[in-house]
């Protein structure tokens, strides 16, 4: 008797249901780890979201004047905010409508005031330097801080 005969058909059985079982666990581990994963890069995604927004708001909202430039900066704002792909919602209360916490709004406070904190001057103009103040907002250990008190308002999906 040679040793492949030893094992029967009950100890093949076992050795197969021990597989699934192993097979069953890695699974479920490997869903574990990607959707930790994939949480993680929503919440990035959702705070580089509501950066863009801030930052687009701060250039559109220092040109008043209407411009090809700033109906395009106009129809990003649109895309970043709530009713385009904005990943926060808007809290409010469910009786009255009155909102209690709009994340959109509280990023566009926090930008203008700390724009208008922003020294931008250049040797070649007198007046303050938009762009060049708006990055400066934005690339911000502050306004990443303040981003992240934002994140109690991303939307979870489902």
């Amino acid at each position: 008797m040679d040793g492949i005969d030893r094992f029967t058909d009950k100890d093949q059985l076992l050795g197969v249901e021990r597989l699934k079982r192993i097979l069953f666990l890695m699974f479920l581990v490997i869903g574990g780890i990607c959707t930790t994963a994939s949480a993680a890069v929503d919440v990035q995604a959702a705070r580089l979201s509501l950066k863009n927004y801030g930052l687009a708001y701060c250039i559109a909202n220092q040109f008043p004047d209407k411009s090809d430039v700033r109906d395009d900066i106009g129809i990003a704002i649109g895309i970043y905010g709530f009713m385009g792909s904005g990943m926060h919602t808007i809290l409010q209360n469910e009786d009255t409508l009155e909102t209690l916490h709009n994340p959109y709004d509280a990023t566009s406070d926090y930008v203008f005031a700390a724009y208008d904190k922003v020294s931008a001057g250049s040797k070649y103009t007198d007046k303050k330097v938009v762009f060049y103040a708006c990055l400066d907002v934005y690339n911000s250990k502050e306004f990443d801080a303040f981003i992240k008190t934002q994140d109690k308002y991303i939307r979870h999906e489902s």
